[in-house]
Formats: structure tokens, sequence, C-alpha cells
């Protein structure tokens, strides 16, 4: 006989899970390339977001800024691993976790709206604010969040 789960324990685990967060332009066809790759991606990017360890895939740390989509990892990259004809789109959208977001707690705090450069971040009043579809995954809204409240998930396509 199982005993029932405490009310709290139905809904851990439905926080979206971290995952690593794809550079722009990435081919998940070409990933292979990727894991041979001496990453020349990383050194070029003018903000030091790109992370590429030895035999990964390389990945976007957005704690200190986001992606300005300026290709520079796409012109380092070998033919074809990287897409430049795709949009300047991130496979990942970005959330907002309503636990921790300060505006969901009734402070008045408009930092991610802000660093928004879509527009993509829509507050009812002055709070509660959602991510609309219009987010590309830049990830400029992470870093300046207060209370580190922004998640990544993967772009569905």
């Amino acid at each position: 006989m199982n005993p029932k789960k405490p009310f709290r324990e139905i809904f851990r685990g439905l926080k979206p899970k971290a995952f690593v967060i794809p550079l722009p332009y990435f081919n998940p066809q070409k990933a292979q390339a990727c894991l041979e790759c001496g990453g020349d991606c990383a050194p070029v990017c003018p903000e030091r977001i790109v992370i590429k360890e030895p035999m990964q895939i390389p990945h976007l740390d957005f704690k200190e800024r986001g992606c300005t989509f300026c290709q520079e990892c796409l012109k380092a990259c070998a033919p074809e691993v990287l897409q430049g004809d795709r949009a300047s789109v991130i496979g990942a959208l970005a959330l907002i976790d309503s636990q921790t977001c300060l505006s969901h707690q009734g402070v008045v705090c408009f930092a991610c709206k802000d660093a928004c450069v879509e527009k993509a971040i829509v507050f009812k009043g002055m709070f509660a604010p959602r991510v609309y579809g219009s987010c590309t995954g830049c990830g400029m809204c992470a870093p300046v969040c207060p209370s580190q409240s922004i998640l990544f998930v993967e772009r569905k396509t």
C-alpha cells in the first residue's frame, strides 16, 4: 500500500529544469563537429558568453551579459556547423520564476523589462511579468535580474 503523497510533493519537479543554452545559429545535426572542435567560437565572442569545454558542445552563459547576435561565433565556426541563414533566435526561451521574482512578490521592479530589446516581457499593471513569444532567448534580461529569477527552457520548434 502506497501512502498518499503530501500536497507539496505533487508539484515538486514541475519547475523547468535548467539546460545548456545553445549558441545562436546552432545546427543540432552538426553537433558531432562541435564535440571535436577546438572552440574557435568562444574567444571571438565580444560578450564573452560562449563557453566551450573539451569534447563538449559550446553553450552560452548569461550570468553577466546576453547575446547581441553579432555573428562573430558564426564567422569563426567551421562551415555549416552554425547556420547563418537562421533568424537571430537562440534555441531557448526565458521564463520568469514567480516564486523568486520581486515583481511577483509585490515589489516594483522592471529590470528585466527594461533590458528586453524585443519588448517580450510584459507586466500586468506594475506586477506579474510574463514572457511572450517574441522572446529571442538573447539573455539580456538574466544578468540584470536582482533575484536571479530568469530561467531558460528549450525552445520548441
